[in-house]
């Protein structure tokens, strides 16, 4: 049998002793699943990136299929999004029963290519869904105005570009809902997680009934005869929630974003320095 060769590790997350701790904590209090730092770190996220509501999720592909749910798409419907960019992208839509339709995408960030996504558009595109590859934002003022004129709405794949801005916006702030992931090779993790962000509070409501199977407790609800303990499944959901031990892990890394965007930067501009010589390449814009 041979030996198996020593290879560059896809990624190894940044953690420290405060991420530690931040978990066993919940590990000795009372709550592991949804509990209060679910909410605490929806707040948190909120704050940081100057969005109306966040919601987390149990990983990046539950945030795109839970944003396309909570937009409303649907069977006869159709996505135009990026070729370049992890399945899920496209496979989040095929589950809401919507087509795919691919456009290409610009050549020195990878995005995609507003004027191509105009070409391919049509009267049954319900959302254009850019994916911020390698962590550098679409165009979106543009991709917007592709998107009026199409009565489409935007959704931001964001996975790789949670903590970047474009045109003095954050990220979460540049489309009608943002798919982020905290898989362990994101800018923070919680091991696996995501979540939506918006400022469109009936899409909050929406993803969060979505990622609890449906799920509806109301105070109008709670004169049925079992009281407080009622519940209603309105209509199809998932179980995508995150528990609270990955979200205080999410809370501490989340306070040391702005190193790790560091970090990153000063490893992109090494590769800019070393490989600007070779006149074989083309490198993206960082």
């Amino acid at each position: 049998m041979k030996d198996t060769p020593d290879l560059i590790p896809y990624a190894r997350p940044a953690l420290n002793q405060a991420d530690a701790d931040a978990v066993l904590e919940v590990l000795r209090g009372d709550w592991l699943t949804t509990g209060p730092r679910v909410a605490e770190f929806e707040a948190a996220l909120e704050a940081a990136f100057g969005i109306g509501h966040a919601r987390v999720v149990s990983s990046g592909t539950a945030a795109l299929h839970a944003a396309y749910a909570a937009s409303g798409l649907g069977p006869g419907e159709e996505i135009v999004t990026s070729p370049l960019t992890f399945v899920a992208t496209a496979s989040a839509a095929l589950h809401c029963g919507a087509e795919v339709r691919f456009a290409d995408v610009e050549p020195l960030t990878g995005n995609l290519d507003p004027e191509a996504a105009t070409t391919v558009a049509t009267t049954a595109t319900r959302l254009l869904v850019p994916t911020d590859f390698a962590g550098h934002p679409a165009d979106y003022a543009r991709l917007r105005a592709v998107a009026d004129g199409r009565s489409a709405r935007l959704i931001a794949d964001a996975a790789h570009s949670l903590g970047a801005r474009r045109d003095g916006r954050a990220v979460g702030c540049l489309a009608d809902a943002t798919a982020t992931s905290f898989h362990a090779v994101k800018a923070i993790t919680t091991g696996e997680g995501g979540a939506v962000l918006t400022d469109r509070p009936e899409w909050a409501a929406a993803v969060e009934r979505f990622r609890n199977h449906g799920i509806v407790r109301e105070p109008r609800l709670q004169d049925a005869p079992d009281g407080p303990w009622h519940y209603e499944v309105q209509s199809l959901g998932l179980n995508y929630r995150l528990p609270d031990v990955l979200c205080a892990l999410g809370m501490s890394q989340l306070s040391r974003l702005k190193d790790f965007l560091a970090r990153r930067r000063e490893i992109a501009g090494r590769y800019q320095r070393e490989l600007s010589g070779l006149g074989q390449l083309q490198l993206p814009q960082p």
